[in-house]
């Protein structure tokens, strides 16, 4: 005998498949990537890690997120557009390479409040490379135990047009860059407040160069603290419309040691500035007392 099923009963029985069926997320908070992993749709966890930075981030990992590092390799330059961290945690060298003139290693284009986090990454410019990290926009900023070298110009530039940047570079080796090792220079009516601790500058043009004539807004203010801005070509340390504070910090074998162009450079009287070709101190640098 042959049975019909109404066309009530088949609906009812989809809707119910339907409603019981997993929902398959848009993306992950926390993405893989390895040396051995292969881009794809399915990717991001350990046992299936992405290959590059720039896949995982366009395509698995949600903003907020994290990408981690499996092990050692060369990961690709990535341009951010969102909240991200990216860390590397002591697996070996993570490479950030970026060989094409005019282009940086790392590009942050982020939102007004996002926050970046990158740690431990060795960022290259193969001596053809145009920037290693290059912020235009994003709430903030953090670099800690990285490595940026062999740019044609600047190893860090920070340049946001709008609101203001809070950035944090510690313990990191910028050397061997054709320009300013660190180069804060907010434009607009943004301003950059931030510090620059344990951080090794050298064999740069300028190590840090911090100047805030290109904005209209808020004075730019940056703290240097335990770090050696040292044989650079031209300033250990160069100052321009801007505040910067600097404590127990060295600059020797520069042109110039630290150089005061305008704005304000205090100083705890703990630094070491000697040595320099040219001049220790150009201009004139405000002592500070007290706690």
């Amino acid at each position: 005998m042959t049975k019909f099923v109404s066309l009530s009963t088949i609906a009812t029985v989809m809707l119910v498949s339907s409603a019981a069926a997993p929902v398959t997320p848009s993306g992950l908070y926390r993405v893989w990537v390895s040396g051995h992993g292969t881009d794809g749709a399915s990717c991001g966890s350990p046992t299936s890690p992405c290959r590059t930075l720039q896949y995982a981030h366009d395509n698995i990992v949600l903003a907020s997120g994290e990408i981690d590092i499996l092990d050692p390799a060369g990961y690709g330059a990535v341009t951010i557009t969102k909240a991200l961290s990216i860390v590397n945690d002591g697996v070996g060298t993570a490479g950030v390479q970026q060989a094409t003139a005019g282009l940086a290693a790392i590009t942050i284009n982020a939102g007004a409040s996002d926050a970046i986090y990158l740690r431990g990454l060795n960022i290259d410019g193969l001596g053809t490379g145009d920037k290693g990290i290059l912020l235009n926009s994003g709430g903030s900023l953090a670099v800690t135990n990285c490595v940026v070298r062999h740019f044609i110009n600047y190893g860090i530039l920070m340049q946001p047009s709008s609101g203001t940047t809070l950035f944090s570079i510690s313990n990191t080796i910028i050397s061997d860059n054709s320009s300013a090792g660190i180069y804060v220079k907010p434009t607009g009516t943004a301003s950059a407040k931030g510090t620059i601790t344990g951080v090794e500058a050298s064999r740069n043009a300028y190590g840090i160069y911090v100047d805030g004539s290109f904005s209209t807004g808020t004075a730019t203010f940056v703290l240097v603290s335990d770090a050696n801005a040292s044989n650079n070509g031209s300033t250990g340390i160069f100052v321009g419309s801007a505040r910067l504070a600097i404590t127990r910090s060295t600059a020797s074998g520069n042109g110039d040691g630290v150089y005061v162009n305008s704005g304000t450079v205090y100083t705890y009287g703990d630094n070491r500035i000697l040595g320099n070709g040219s001049t220790d101190v150009h201009g004139v640098l405000t002592s500070v007392t007290g706690n």
